[in-house]
């Protein structure tokens, strides 16, 4: 059974999101509010779920959460991907302008609490055999 999350209002938009937003409509801005709301919810549902049950993840940062994924696209519509200098040249990505959404490592943490992609220690280990004694020379 999937794990139901709260929906999120384009109310909250201008909350948590300092952009234009005037020229998309209402429809589009609630369809990509509830598509990141389902990819959480298929993608981490139980874990947020239960944050927000317990209170470790308040309803408010959710929120933000949503809109700020969501924000990637709003601000983004073209997909510009880069932006040249004196003679003006842009990069376009054909998966920014379709308005796909993901989710960071940062987000993921937020979401569940716990970090997606831990750093491994780079630290080499040393093994001692027998008796060490730090400091003693023979």
């Amino acid at each position: 059974m999937a794990t139901t999350l709260p929906d999120v209002s384009i109310d909250e938009i201008p909350k948590h999101y300092a952009g234009e937003i005037d020229d998309l409509t209402p429809a589009f801005l609630e369809g990509k509010l509830g598509e990141v709301v389902d990819m959480i919810a298929d993608r981490h549902g139980t874990a947020v779920a239960a944050r927000l049950e317990s209170g470790r993840l308040t309803l408010r940062r959710y929120n933000a959460i949503v809109v700020r994924v969501a924000s990637r696209v709003f601000g983004n519509i073209d997909g510009f991907t880069e932006e040249g200098g004196a003679q003006v040249s842009y990069k376009f990505n054909p998966h920014a302008a379709s308005g796909t959404i993901w989710l960071s490592d940062d987000d993921v943490h937020d979401l569940t609490g716990s970090n997606p992609n831990p750093k491994k220690s780079t630290v080499i280990g040393t093994a001692t055999i027998g008796r060490h004694h730090p400091g003693r020379t023979r």
